[in-house]
């Protein structure tokens, strides 16, 4: 008796004093009872089954939407003219991102639908960005397939992005997606490696429909005096910076810098598109920004003297306006008007992307 007595659990009893583990603690009576009246075959398939159970209600109960965004409230890598950045942000609602989590399948189909149903009527583009998904079944690709009905009606688009190679079951996402009708052939679906270009191409179409043709303006060449930083100083002012500016062309992967490279210059994009990435170990890097005409770049070595922090490439043929800090000195001490008011520009120009950035990150905290 007394070795039945010590056999007892007490410790479990414990698991009475609150509802998060009383349903534990009623798994493991379960089991119990089914070994002491039944079999241990038969308690061990209790225990099975009664883990599944569990499994499922976790599922349910968990969101397989981890973060939920708009193209009002978060933008691509792709740095954007003010005229183009206020478009986003007023037209921004056409774009929503879900980041999805977890295991899609016919206990979370429903879940997914509803958070996704509000937006269906006024949005063109629903990005998914599916790198944390760790399954999904057929009525979940099919509940997908009826959201891309949905979409092509009013010329939208179903986008996917940072699908895994294949899943930890094994399963080969794009193949268990062709085979069931929801693959690249559609019209309306486009596949994509990373979050960033999805959004970016999201926000590509969003403008070509928005924005007027001479509004865009995203292939034309810029003249010193129409680059964004510079725009609105009279041409006086803007022809005797002019003295002090370079031109440089670049064909289409060149390398403009290198991270460590000296720096002391700041580039204005003439005409062309540049990317600045941040070069890793094992050969990958890191995307940070992606620059277009009208824009500009390499302004913290131009301001501090140092090094490059990452470098730089161009994406297509590429054309432009270069000024050196020696140069620009030179101008403060011949025109010191002219370089107050390029100072002033940049520092307008600075807070504005790090305002921008702020917004994103809230926003990020926020959904």
């Amino acid at each position: 008796m007394v070795v039945g007595v010590r056999m007892v659990d007490t410790k479990s009893l414990k698991m009475l004093r609150s509802w998060t583990t009383a349903f534990d603690f009623f798994v493991i009576l379960a089991v119990i009872v089914s070994a002491l009246t039944l079999s241990l075959l038969a308690a061990s398939g209790v225990g099975i089954a009664l883990a599944i159970v569990l499994f499922l209600r976790d599922q349910i109960r968990g969101s397989v939407v981890r973060r939920r965004a708009t193209g009002a409230q978060i933008s691509s890598k792709m740095k954007r003219l003010k005229h183009l950045r206020e478009a986003l942000e007023t037209n921004g609602a056409e774009i929503v991102v879900f980041e999805l989590q977890g295991q899609l399948f016919f206990g979370t189909t429903d879940q997914l639908l509803k958070e996704l149903d509000p937006h269906l009527p006024g949005a063109r583009y629903i990005v998914l960005d599916m790198r944390r998904i760790l399954s999904i079944d057929y009525t979940a690709v099919n509940m997908l397939r009826q959201v891309e009905a949905r979409l092509a009606e009013k010329d939208g688009y179903l986008i996917f992005s940072s699908i895994p190679a294949h899943l930890p079951t094994g399963k080969d996402v794009k193949g268990y997606f062709t085979e069931l009708g929801l693959s690249a052939e559609l019209r309306n679906v486009r596949f994509f490696d990373n979050h960033d270009s999805a959004l970016e191409w999201a926000e590509d179409q969003l403008l070509a429909r928005v924005c007027p043709d001479e509004a865009c303006e995203a292939d034309r060449t810029f003249d010193l005096g129409e680059i964004e930083l510079l725009s609105g100083i009279d041409a006086g002012k803007i022809e005797k910076l002019r003295l002090f500016v370079t031109e440089k062309e670049f064909k289409a992967g060149e390398t403009i810098f290198t991270r460590k490279d000296p720096g002391g210059e700041i580039f204005l994009i003439r005409s062309g598109v540049v990317k600045v990435f941040l070069p890793l170990s094992g050969g990958i890097s890191y995307h940070l920004a992606t620059f277009g005409s009208g824009d500009f770049f390499g302004d913290m070595s131009f301001l501090d003297h140092g090094v490059r922090s990452a470098n730089a490439a161009a994406q297509t043929d590429t054309s432009l306006f270069v000024i050196e800090r020696e140069q620009f000195d030179r101008l403060a001490a011949e025109n010191p008007e002219v370089s107050a008011m390029v100072f002033e520009r940049l520092a307008l120009a600075l807070a504005l992307r790090l305002r921008q950035t702020d917004s994103e990150l809230k926003a990020m905290q926020q959904v």
